[in-house]
């Protein structure tokens, strides 16, 4: 009987810390960023400073993420539009807007820090971290991305809040 008891009680609060947890992950990254080329690096030394225009609409909601994004860069070509809704669990979920990656995973790390894998065919193309700078008005986002001939830079983002 104490035994049982003692099992239930552990299980009790397992399931209020995972509660807690989930309903703790930052909102803080909700809004819309903007990139700071200025910051912004990638290994291979090509960064498209001054070039690049991408804005990003993150909305967190207890353990679920939503994310829109419009890469205006090249002119001669259509805007990129990037679009998820993912829960924050690891899980592979449907991304659409891209021909390079088609699933997203997404899970919180320790503290204010995301991780998000952009795959395709169980290949991973991008995998981010992206965490809060300067009291919240930056996000930064460094991961490694794979091109599409097959090689991979890694690259430290930076954007403001807006």
């Amino acid at each position: 009987m104490k035994k049982s008891l003692f099992l239930a009680v552990t299980l009790l609060v397992a399931c209020e810390t995972a509660s807690v947890r989930a309903e703790s992950v930052p909102s803080s990254f909700t809004g819309t960023w903007v990139n700071d080329n200025v910051r912004s690096t990638w290994s291979d030394g090509h960064y498209p400073t001054g070039k690049m225009k991408l804005k990003m609409t993150v909305s967190i909601s207890g353990n679920h993420l939503i994310y829109h994004s419009v890469n205006d860069t090249l002119k001669n070509k259509a805007p990129m539009i990037i679009d998820f809704d993912a829960v924050m669990d690891g899980k592979p979920y449907p991304l659409s807007g891209s021909d390079r990656y088609d699933v997203v995973r997404v899970r919180r790390l320790e503290g204010d820090h995301i991780e998000i894998l952009e795959m395709k065919n169980d290949d991973l193309i991008v995998g981010a971290i992206w965490t809060l700078e300067d009291g919240g008005k930056t996000l930064m986002r460094w991961g490694v991305g794979k091109s599409q001939k097959g090689t991979s830079k890694a690259y430290q983002e930076f954007f403001t809040r807006k």
